[in-house]
């Protein structure tokens, strides 16, 4: 590295990262994240006082107020006779004025709300719908002639929650049996592809900026009078390659702290009817356990974090030079915006492209798109905690880098002209003819 280009990274790097703007959404961004995912918790909690809390309940048949049971979010108070009952909001009135068996429509609800709470309604409709049921079950049980034992045991084999879960197990080609890794995979997958394509263009489009800044500024003369149009290019992104990795770093630091620190100092956020559900629906549901120590143990995290820095970079290299390209022939930011245009369609395609391939991540699509070197950045996240071959990750790795290094030479080509062409609308055809400029 000559001292030039060493200059220029660290120009680039250090005047992005001493701005307040940086360090403050640095720091504030992993916190932003903890308080949406929190935020509609704090709502539902701010927003109990305003719930209703009673429910009187005025039965004129006397058969249905006795099934509905107080819990520790609503409490039903049985009523004689029909008052004055709604003094504030948090009172409500359920009449039931006959046999629902004969009228499914004899019960009201009144309250002061426009909607009431949608656990509450849900709750009364449950109770009301298995007490009819049950009722028409026992008058057919009665009419039949059969014995009410055989009607209780039916009902029990109905509510049974009883599922058949086929396992699958992977051959080889020498006929070796291993465990599939299943949905726990897809899950890691997807998120990677996000991901890959979140810092690829939030990334590239910094380069943009940057270039175009200098440029508006009319400053890109006094530079390039001293350092080499390739030297410029490459440190601009490098240096924000570098801003980009140290922000992720602070950002997975912070995160994870955040996360030890909540457990440590609140530990278990959940009240014990909530463990004792969650709890519940493990044992109901295995699959779900399953699935967690699927995603664990299972999948070979050391290939996704080589797959993930490997293709960062060769992704970041390929579309950041492409984006210091169309930067430096734009006159202005929304110029810029337009010439990036075939950029952002194929990053588009490479998204789409990876959530499709997640349903088949072994497929010919997923395959091929993963070793082009345009989509496989993205693509070959959703095949990363597969067991991918390793015949297929070097090509694929190979061919993005040897692309990557063409893109370089071919953007420094027009990069060199298109930093001091002022005050014309650059075409793409126009672009072309640069390549042939000595």
């Amino acid at each position: 590295m000559n001292n030039a280009l060493g200059l220029i990274i660290q120009r680039e790097f250090f005047s992005r990262v001493k701005t307040k703007a940086f360090i403050l959404t640095t720091i504030l961004t992993p916190f932003l994240f903890l308080a949406v995912s929190f935020l509609p918790a704090a709502l539902m909690m701010l927003s109990k006082n305003d719930d209703i809390s009673k429910v009187y309940v005025l039965d004129h048949t006397g058969i249905y107020a006795p099934l509905l049971k107080s819990s520790d979010k609503y409490e039903f108070i049985n009523l004689d006779s029909k008052e004055d009952k709604l003094n504030d909001k948090t009172t409500a009135l359920l009449e039931i004025t006959a046999n629902l068996n004969e009228n499914p429509n004899a019960v009201t609800f009144y309250s002061e709300k426009q909607q009431p709470p949608s656990g509450l309604t849900s709750y009364i409709d449950g109770v009301l719908t298995e007490a009819v049921r049950n009722k028409k079950i026992d008058d057919f049980t009665a009419k039949s002639n059969i014995e009410p034992q055989v009607v209780t045991d039916l009902q029990q084999l109905l509510k049974s929650k009883d599922r058949i879960t086929v396992n699958t197990v992977r051959l080889d080609e020498t006929g070796k049996e291993s465990e599939t890794l299943g949905q726990s995979a897809s899950i890691v997958s997807m998120a990677l592809t996000f991901c890959m394509f979140f810092f690829i263009m939030m990334y590239g489009q910094l380069v943009v900026q940057s270039v175009v800044e200098e440029k508006t500024n009319r400053i890109i003369e006094v530079i390039i009078s001293s350092v080499r149009p390739f030297d410029l290019m490459m440190g601009k992104i490098v240096g924000v390659g570098l801003v980009g990795l140290l922000q992720l770093l602070v950002w997975v630091v912070i995160g994870g702290g955040a996360i030890i620190f909540g457990q440590i100092y609140f530990g278990n956020p959940m009240s014990g009817m909530e463990t004792q559900q969650a709890m519940t629906m493990m044992q109901n549901q295995p699959e779900m356990m399953d699935g967690m120590k699927s995603m664990l143990f299972n999948i070979n995290w050391i290939q996704i974090g080589a797959c993930l820095l490997l293709y960062f970079v060769g992704g970041y290299l390929l579309f950041a030079s492409l984006y210091a390209m169309f930067g430096s022939a734009a006159n202005d930011s929304q110029e810029a915006q337009q010439l990036m245009m075939p950029l952002t369609v194929i990053l588009l395609l490479a998204f789409y492209t990876g959530f499709a391939a997640s349903n088949n991540p072994e497929g010919q699509m997923a395959f091929w798109c993963s070793l082009i070197p345009f989509t496989s950045p993205v693509v070959m996240m959703v095949r990363a905690p597969y067991e991918v071959p390793v015949w297929e990750l070097l090509l694929s790795v190979v061919l993005l880098f040897v692309t990557a290094v063409l893109m370089i030479k071919f953007a420094a080509k027009i990069y060199r002209v298109g930093i001091l062409m002022y005050g014309k609308k650059v075409t793409f055809a126009e672009m072309i003819k640069w390549l042939k400029y000595r």
